[in-house]
């Protein structure tokens, strides 16, 4: 899945160049290869391998995978959320292949522990096909966080168990509480399925989505797509499904939403500054600091708890714990007259 706009890492991240396409840890790989990396093992090679992107990132897939088929890069004709926009790839790859056991993943995800990952995905094909149930891999929480949605782990079944319940994203009380009690996993949106069982799920709990691409001829999908309604995959079918069955995983998995993410993955400086690029700093700590050109430098005096970002001709400055807002200031007309 590689069609988000990613406005969180502005202004690194563009519209034309969102953050799946970035090299955000400058490893060499970008977001969207290292995803390709960490599947390929999985399917036997690149013939087993979709990418649901929007139609203007077609050409950057192209560019950044030129492995995976022309005719496996499946262009979603409008932003519709997760939930239409998985129903029109299992339908599609379920027609041109008769049927087959289905993995969606995000692109923009981090993965460090790949072995792990690769282990419960496997598990949870397993789980899939022999159950015909709808299978997620469960993250092991690492801290109380409130910015995932939470599931109860019910009665185990083989390597995984059925899901008693999602929970939305709590507070931190409630998150706390989670993590005492146990048999809590983060919801990382990550999914396993039959083709014909997804499509039969969503038939009976969003048929104003599943309908509509159902009585569609291929080439008709284009005109019908914009006329779906927006919802995610989990108000769609995940929470209203009998089918649900949840794959733990510990994998050090990270969503790298914003700027601040960078903290948990990079090592900090001797002043719990984690920097990417150039930067001096003189009594300043706990900032996060990127600079997109070589010769770029960002010096500090004195500031604490900051994100300062440096890419071309335009400067982010921003509290850490304000960093939610980025999107609020990304609407602003002003900003848009200035840099588009």
């Amino acid at each position: 899945m590689a069609g988000g706009q990613g406005t969180r890492f502005w202004p690194l991240s563009t519209a034309d160049r969102p953050k799946q396409f970035l090299d955000l840890e400058r490893t060499g790989r970008t977001l969207l290869q290292a995803t390709f990396d960490r599947l390929l093992p999985l399917t036997g090679g690149p013939e087993g391998i979709y990418v649901a992107t929007a139609a203007r990132y077609r050409e950057l897939v192209h560019e950044q995978l030129p492995e995976v088929p022309a005719e496996q890069v499946l262009v979603e004709p409008s932003p519709r959320d997760s939930g239409p926009a998985i129903a029109l790839a299992s339908l599609l790859i379920h027609r041109r292949t008769g049927g087959a056991t289905l993995g969606f993943f995000s692109s923009d995800h981090r993965i460090p522990g790949a072995d792990a990952f690769r282990a419960a995905v496997r598990d949870a094909i397993e789980l899939a096909d022999r159950e015909r149930g709808l299978v997620t891999l469960g993250i092991a929480p690492t801290h109380p966080a409130t910015a995932y949605g939470y599931i109860q782990r019910g009665e185990a079944v083989g390597p995984g168990f059925r899901v008693a319940r999602f929970v939305e994203k709590p507070n931190a009380d409630r998150a706390r509480q989670y993590l005492e009690a146990g048999g809590f996993d983060w919801n990382a949106g990550i999914f396993v399925w039959r083709s014909d069982i997804i499509l039969e799920e969503l038939a009976e709990h969003a048929p104003d989505i599943a309908g509509p691409l159902l009585a569609a001829a291929d080439d008709a999908l284009d005109a019908v797509f914009p006329t779906l309604p927006r919802r995610s995959i989990d108000y769609a079918v995940m929470e209203h499904t009998r089918r649900a069955l949840v794959v733990p995983v510990d994998c050090g998995w990270d969503d790298i939403g914003d700027w601040v993410a960078l903290e948990r993955l990079l090592a900090p400086d001797a002043d719990a500054n984690t920097v990417v690029g150039t930067h001096v700093g003189l009594a300043a700590s706990g900032n996060v600091i990127y600079t997109g050109g070589v010769d770029d430098v960002v010096v500090t005096v004195g500031v604490h708890d900051l994100v300062v970002v440096k890419h071309g001709n335009t400067v982010l400055l921003v509290a850490k714990d304000r960093i939610a807002d980025l999107k609020r200031v990304l609407g602003d007309q002003r900003l848009a007259d200035l840099v588009g």
